[in-house]
């Protein structure tokens, strides 16, 4: 790498040393096979709950083996327009200087452990804001695949016109 290029910063634990590889090189591949099998299955956005699935998609970490007990954390993929970090609280940092990350949320928590009996109403807020993410940025096109997500969750992204299919392919 020449000495003029800003090298890409490492993210979590290894935060202070010098990574091995050209990491933004990694992670925009990354992002881009995701959109490329996109493309092949015919959807519009990707949601990712599981936490590998995350890491995977934006390199972005935080607290990964608590957020991978509850739907706490996640990413919205457009298949043509931004990445969407959605976490538990307003760390922006977190995801500071990732290129795979467009916009941070905080996102409006809707398992029992955050809500307890309110669930219900957070799990529309949620399923508001993936219905706008959708209709911005789907060009019609409805089909949303997704990884792991919760039946209230799941139910209340149908409401919204969503068609739902499998995101782990």
């Amino acid at each position: 790498m020449k000495s003029t290029e800003k090298q890409s910063r490492q993210h979590g634990a290894m935060e202070f040393s010098d990574p091995p590889v050209n990491l933004d090189v990694v992670r925009r591949y990354r992002c881009d096979r995701l959109r490329q099998e996109m493309l092949h299955h015919d959807v519009a956005g990707l949601l990712l709950f599981d936490q590998m699935n995350t890491r995977y998609a934006t390199d972005a970490t935080n607290m990964q083996v608590w957020c991978s007990h509850y739907e706490t954390r996640c990413v919205f993929v457009a298949l043509d327009g931004p990445v969407v970090l959605f976490d538990y609280a307003n760390h922006p940092y977190l995801a500071q200087d990732l290129p795979t990350v467009d916009e941070y949320r905080k996102l409006s928590a809707f398992y029992y452990f955050a809500r307890g009996n309110r669930g219900p109403e957070f799990v529309l807020r949620f399923a508001d804001e993936i219905d706008d993410l959708m209709r911005r940025h789907g060009g019609g096109n409805r089909r949303l695949a997704i990884d792991v997500l919760s039946f209230p969750a799941t139910d209340a992204l149908r409401a919204k016109g969503l068609e739902l299919v499998e995101g782990s392919k």
